[in-house]
């Protein structure tokens, strides 16, 4: 495992930063918009600004990294990002805190599609479904840890936001700094939604569906939590555990996929998602060590889905349309994460 992570080190570092910060904010988010007295519509409308701005930035992106590289990409919207946290912290405003979050989803489009271009790039068949398992697995711990970081601070002053800021400004440090090499920039890269569904339309559903889903559960499920019986200070334990949960599956449903193919383990995971749902749905009721133990569940068959959505499309296209898979299926689960916490928001 070593040796196969060995040329990306630099890259996940910078990941698990960037979104370490990224954990924290999604905590704190909601958090403190309740506490602002934001109404749920109002939270949700927050959450859908965020995809809809990853929707939008997978049309601009792909050129500039296609034009400059992709550190020069990275290292741009980490800079970009940063300001949104902050301006969060000194206007917690509805309309304010919509704007931030449409910019923030906006730059993390460009930074999840260098980040998913890359390790694609740098993988093979044989090796994808490890390396992209390896990348969700530090996505999910690190997010987790970020979560955690709301307790050393109050969320409704602006330290916490600070801290964010201050995250994703180092995220850009490693991937600066790395003695190796990124992949070559493409020389064209564009969104091409129909090529891709002709590719694979098992990875563009699987995208889209994935996004309704998991979009929802994070920009609401601390609202659920809460109506759950959960102290604040515990609301980010729901979240850990479905996150750890998550991380736990990814190493074996990578190694899986890289030995029985991709799509007939990610409709087990969705149906297993499906199931884990309903049950949280019902056992709201049902006390904390239940609910924390089915969210563990839900993260573990949920969160996979979209790494074996990428792999899947990866697999079937040659290396240098990384870019442009990787965007493309990053703009249909944008599509999907925009109506998810509208829909999850109204139904609660």
């Amino acid at each position: 495992m070593t040796g196969l992570l060995r040329p990306i080190t630099a890259l996940l570092l910078s990941a698990a930063i960037l979104l370490m910060g990224h954990g924290l904010l999604g905590v704190l988010n909601p958090i403190r918009a309740d506490g602002e007295h934001f109404t749920g519509l109002q939270i949700g409308i927050m959450g859908s600004c965020h995809y809809a701005g990853l929707m939008l930035g997978c049309f601009a992106w792909p050129r500039f990294i296609a034009g400059v590289g992709h550190v020069r990409t990275f290292s741009a919207l980490t800079a970009m990002a940063t300001i949104t946290p902050l301006v969060q912290s000194v206007w917690p405003e509805p309309w304010t805190w919509w704007a931030m979050r449409a910019l923030n989803g906006l730059c993390f489009a460009g930074l999840l599609m260098v980040i998913e271009s890359w390790l694609n790039a740098s993988s093979t068949i044989e090796t994808r479904g490890r390396i992209l398992a390896a990348y969700t697995i530090i996505n999910l711990t690190v997010v987790t840890a970020g979560m955690q970081l709301t307790a050393i601070g109050n969320p409704y002053s602006f330290e916490l936001f600070t801290l964010v800021a201050i995250l994703y400004s180092l995220a850009a440090v490693p991937v600066a700094l790395a003695p190796t090499t990124a992949p070559p920039a493409p020389r064209t890269a564009k969104l091409r939604i129909g090529w891709l569904f002709s590719v694979s339309p098992a990875a563009v559903l699987g995208a889209f569906f994935s996004g309704v889903a998991n979009s929802a559960f994070w920009t609401l499920s601390p609202l659920y939590a809460k109506g759950a019986g959960f102290a604040v200070s515990d609301i980010p334990w729901f979240l850990t555990t479905a996150a750890l949960g998550g991380a736990a599956a990814q190493w074996p449903v990578g190694h899986l996929s890289d030995k029985i193919g991709r799509r007939r383990l990610a409709i087990v995971c969705a149906a297993l998602a499906s199931a884990a749902g309903i049950a949280l749905f019902t056992a709201s009721h049902m006390g904390i060590a239940t609910i924390l133990a089915l969210s563990a569940v839900y993260g573990a068959c949920a969160f996979p889905i979209y790494t074996l959505c990428v792999a899947h499309a990866n697999d079937l296209v040659l290396r240098k349309r990384a870019v442009e898979v990787s965007s493309g299926l990053l703009m249909i689960f944008s599509l999907g994460a925009v109506v998810g916490p509208l829909l999850a928001s109204l139904f609660m």
